[in-house]
């Protein structure tokens, strides 16, 4: 049946303190949620509550999640834009690093989803896992980070399969270079400006519109997708700067 429209969506944003997560909060209290940043440091000022949480640690994401639904009374929407990025080559790429990379960008994603999911199964609810580009291409220099936000979207698409029928639907935003967030150097930017056929980067506020789209009603059958933000780079040309 289909979700319904009749009351204030109660949202969760994990790394909602980032630019891209920033973004998202504003765009989900300019349709009218409620919303709790959840993230290590406090965001900027807003309407949003906020809860510190340390996605690596299985008790922190517990006790964030539980403070969070006790404030909100509910969740009815999780975006998780909280990561990390690491580069390195791939021979120089060190276990340490990769593993650093994998428990943020991975088992945070998992520890986070999973526990959302438990607050959402008596009613349903929406969940948007961020991950990238570099999910989708081979960037040099990204093999952790890559590896990361791979894992995170096929995690979403068995998530979707498995919790459909609880009414969550579970889909990936994959943005290509936003501007604002982890894009590294001025060369780095230019770079993609030349590689993406629309010849720019992505707006914050574009990312984050989209986010909020996959979390509305009007993306109500939309679930296990993988929607890339990106200027059509990752389809139509090869990018390895």
């Amino acid at each position: 049946m289909p979700e319904s429209t009749s009351r204030r969506l109660k949202s969760l944003v994990t790394g909602g303190s980032g630019a891209l997560g920033g973004a998202i909060i504003s765009a989900l209290l300019a349709r009218g949620d409620d919303v709790v940043c959840l993230d290590q440091r406090p965001p900027a000022p807003s309407d949003a509550a906020y809860i510190p949480v340390d996605i690596t640690c299985a008790a922190s994401v517990d006790t964030a999640m539980q403070r969070a639904a006790e404030r909100l009374g509910r969740v009815d929407v999780l975006i998780h834009a909280a990561g990390i990025m690491r580069t390195a080559a791939f021979m120089d790429l060190t276990e340490d690093t990769f593993q650093d990379v994998l428990e943020v960008n991975l088992l945070g994603a998992f520890r986070v989803a999973q526990r959302a999911s438990a607050l959402m199964m008596a009613h349903g609810g929406r969940i948007v896992l961020v991950t990238s580009i570099h999910g989708q291409v081979g960037v040099e220099g990204r093999g952790a980070y890559a590896a990361s936000k791979g894992g995170v979207a096929s995690l979403a698409r068995v998530m979707a399969a498995e919790l459909g029928q609880h009414r969550i639907r579970v889909n990936v935003l994959a943005p290509g270079a936003v501007d604002g967030g982890m894009l590294p150097n001025p060369a780095a930017r230019q770079g993609w400006v030349e590689a993406t056929p629309s010849n720019r980067v992505a707006y914050l506020k574009e990312v984050a519109g989209v986010a909020a789209l996959l979390t509305s009603e009007d993306a109500s059958f939309v679930n296990g997708q993988v929607v890339a933000v990106d200027g059509g780079v990752s389809t139509v040309r090869q990018f390895t700067g």
